[in-house]
């Protein structure tokens, strides 16, 4: 295999490949990245066998062939040279890129023993609708953060996709708070799918270095399948049972709400964050005091503590609750800045649901922790 390709154009395209690689230790070929050139075109392809991303450029093949290579290395020497092409050859057991002063060598390994590639879905998929690209990326950005990170428990480290009659809604947990988010859209037919978290972070980084605006979606056979202008994501799906987002949206009934504006909120939970993030009996824990038209907040550490006030409508009667600032962070940020938000209660022991008044349809339930003096 012999190319001439544009360094710079190869060099983004490898980067798009590397985004659905893990290192494996047990079957290295597959920390790797598998490069096909044919009919002047390089199609370059990452997996962990879970997620696959492929994607292609044009380029001068002088010589057909297929590649499989360890991308670190690649990567980091394509950065550092200036010339505008360079010319990729194969060679027994390695690839060589040429300069117009420099050759640098690189080990590869037999392509024949890359997993097979999946480059397409048939004609008729079982489901397709598209989102633009600006739609889904605030979506996963409002959604993906309460969503399990450990894959200990597979059916919580994803995002569940519900599509009925026009209307999309995402939801995660990672069992000590719940997001929730609905979106009318316009689609044909019923899905109910677990998108892994890692296909849904893939997506993300890709999704901020695409100028495409419409994202196609398609499932079949059990795998989605996202086309991203000249790029295609292939995921599995995770086939176990998601938790009973139902039941613990509708299981309370709240007797006391209060209404607060997002950016003094959340200006508020930074500073008191500063206070608990090392609390090392209750990490993030926080004391909230409901008070007749005013909130308190108060928080420790090991050295220091810190107490603030802010001025609420609440003529409920008092109530204390232990609450995790850095979870209430993470939904509160992404309200924008001029809005309200509501916290809705019942009592120290049972959840706090948090609103954004503006979409009705977004909604957050946070457990409490255990409440401790401070």
């Amino acid at each position: 295999m012999i190319l001439k390709v544009n360094r710079v154009e190869f060099l983004k395209r490898l980067r798009i490949a590397e985004k659905a690689i893990s290192d494996n230790k047990i079957r290295p070929i597959i920390s790797c990245v598998y490069l096909e050139a044919k009919n002047n075109e390089i199609f370059f392809c990452g997996t962990n066998l879970e997620l696959t991303i492929n994607t292609t450029m044009m380029c001068e093949v002088l010589e057909e062939g297929k590649v499989v290579f360890q991308h670190q290395l690649v990567d980091e020497y394509l950065k550092e040279i200036s010339d505008e092409f360079v010319t990729l050859n194969v060679k027994e057991n390695s690839l060589i890129i040429e300069t117009e002063d420099s050759s640098s060598e690189f080990a590869i390994m037999d392509a024949e023993d890359f997993p097979k590639i999946n480059k397409d879905f048939s004609a008729e998929p079982e489901m397709k609708f598209s989102i633009t690209k600006e739609e889904l990326t605030e979506v996963f950005e409002k959604i993906k953060f309460s969503a399990s990170v450990s894959s200990d428990n597979l059916s919580i480290n994803c995002i569940r996709l519900e599509i009925e009659e026009n209307k999309m809604r995402f939801i995660s947990t990672d069992t000590y708070r719940l997001t929730f988010l609905e979106k009318e859209i316009e689609a044909q037919g019923n899905l109910t799918v677990s998108i892994p978290l890692n296909t849904v972070e893939a997506l993300s980084k890709l999704l901020k270095g695409n100028n495409e605006n419409e994202i196609e979606f398609f499932f079949e056979n059990k795998q989605l399948y996202f086309y991203l202008d000249d790029v295609l994501v292939i995921s599995r799906v995770i086939d176990l049972p998601f938790p009973n987002y139902r039941g613990i949206l509708g299981g309370v009934t709240y007797t006391k709400r209060i209404f607060v504006n997002s950016e003094e909120m959340t200006k508020m939970l930074k500073r008191i964050q500063i206070f608990v993030r090392n609390n090392t009996e209750s990490k993030f824990g926080a004391i909230f005091e409901l008070k007749e038209n005013i909130l308190e907040i108060r928080g420790v550490n090991d050295i220091a503590k810190v107490k603030e006030t802010l001025e609420i409508d609440y003529q409920g009667e008092p109530m204390k609750i232990s609450l995790n600032v850095k979870f209430l962070l993470d939904f509160i940020q992404n309200i924008p800045k001029d809005q309200n938000v509501s916290l809705e209660l019942t009592n120290s022991n049972s959840a706090v649901r948090v609103k954004d008044l503006e979409e009705e349809n977004y909604i957050y339930i946070v457990m409490p922790l255990a409440l401790r003096d401070c």
